[in-house]
């Protein structure tokens, strides 16, 4: 699970490195395509990730999402930003209209699994609770038996 959190780490290295070096100057459009295909693919491992291990994270690992999320959050920021100055907002607001319903799928994906995870819980609980009374009930089974040939 560790490396799962490291690969999103580092994709958003990725994605910083390429923010700054479009900062510098370098901002055509092969940057700004590349810097995007980046954004996503480290969206997609957030997700991948969050998807996976969804409520069972460890605290350690739930921060590093937490903060990776941040991150992302931060880069859409960066390049809204980089999008206005080049004068193509409406590349940022197609790009943002993509993710949207993308993440929407995810939500719903997310809950999905949440809840398949707690039917699972409850229905463990429930099987617990009949084996408990099956062992009870042989075990009492066994006493009646044993006792009637003590009587005998």
């Amino acid at each position: 699970m560790i490396g799962e959190v490291a690969a999103v780490i580092s994709a958003l290295k990725a994605l910083n490195d390429g923010i700054a070096t479009l900062k510098q100057g370098a901002q055509n459009a092969n940057s700004l395509q590349a810097l995007v295909g980046r954004w996503a693919s480290a969206d997609e491992q957030y997700r991948e990730v969050e998807q996976k291990r969804a409520g069972a994270l460890s605290y350690k690992d739930a921060i590093a999402m937490e903060s990776a999320k941040r991150q992302l959050n931060n880069f859409d920021q960066q390049l809204k930003d980089i999008c206005m100055m080049q004068g193509q907002f409406d590349l940022y607001t197609s790009i943002k209209k993509r993710m949207e319903d993308a993440r929407i799928a995810h939500e719903r994906e997310v809950r999905r699994i949440k809840k398949r995870r707690a039917e699972f819980r409850k229905n463990l609980g429930i099987a617990g609770t009949v084996l408990l009374g099956w062992v009870c009930f042989m075990g009492f089974l066994w006493f009646v038996i044993w006792f009637l040939g003590q009587v005998r």
